[in-house]
């Protein structure tokens, strides 16, 4: 009984400067948080410990400044970047350098930099749940989905970092969706988006040649511009 009282006693001793050293943490972090603390609250990111080329990131491993609507309200200025592999939303706290990854469920869109981002919460009949740029937004919607996707390959040589043959990587991959009339549209090429405009086809053609648009290297900007034209077109004609 008196070890087991004095083994109750060092346990109190060990666990209590634990406790008042959080606190203190804790403390530090809501101050210098001030109205930012809920959002600073997510859990640390997987850690990729292992050499790999490309990032998972959707476009750059450099976090950018942006806005988030999460939990209903919304915050400005905040360090984000998307992690393309996870389809994760990252927060960089400024002050500790510390990422946290946001709970997906409280996040309803986003910015980083120009670019705009959807979150479809849940997967329905036409998309499947997760982060979606939004490319166009109006009665007809375009977005993107970009997609890192793990992959290993075996090289002839060794490497000169990994030393292996072994090559682990992230590939790009990138899926434009068109969203009209409460259906959605895969669309991979011009010949695709054509398809979701049958009826403009020939104007549409037309307005390729006279922008010049690059639809095979820059289908962000082209496709945009094309649904662009058939609903401004779409309502001058309806006037």
């Amino acid at each position: 009984m008196k070890r087991q009282l004095l083994l109750a006693f060092a346990l109190s001793l060990y666990i209590y400067p634990a406790f008042a050293q959080d606190s203190r943490d804790y403390d530090r972090f809501v101050r210098e948080a001030g109205e930012f603390s809920n959002i600073y609250r997510g859990q640390a990111p997987l850690d990729y410990n292992f050499f790999h080329t490309g990032t998972f990131y959707a476009y750059s491993s450099e976090f950018e400044k942006g806005d988030v609507l999460f939990n209903g309200k919304l915050y400005k200025d905040i360090y984000m970047n998307l992690n393309s592999h996870l389809d994760e939303l990252n927060v960089l706290i400024k002050t500790s350098g510390r990422i946290v990854v946001l709970n997906g469920e409280f996040v309803d869109f986003f910015n980083l930099g120009k670019r705009k981002f959807i979150n479809i919460k849940k997967d329905d009949q036409f998309l499947q749940k997760g982060y979606y740029e939004v490319l166009y937004y109006g009665v007809t919607k375009l977005y993107k989905k970009t997609k890192k996707l793990y992959s290993e390959r075996i090289n002839e040589s060794i490497g000169a970092k990994t030393q292996s043959k072994l090559e682990r990587l992230f590939v790009l991959s990138e899926s434009y969706y068109l969203v009209k009339e409460n259906s959605v549209k895969l669309i991979k090429n011009k010949s695709d988006l054509l398809a979701g405009f049958r009826d403009r086809k020939r104007d549409i053609r037309q307005f390729i040649r006279e922008r010049n648009l690059d639809m095979k290297h820059d289908k962000d900007h082209s496709f945009a511009m094309i649904i662009g034209f058939v609903e401004s077109s779409t309502i001058k004609s309806d006037e």
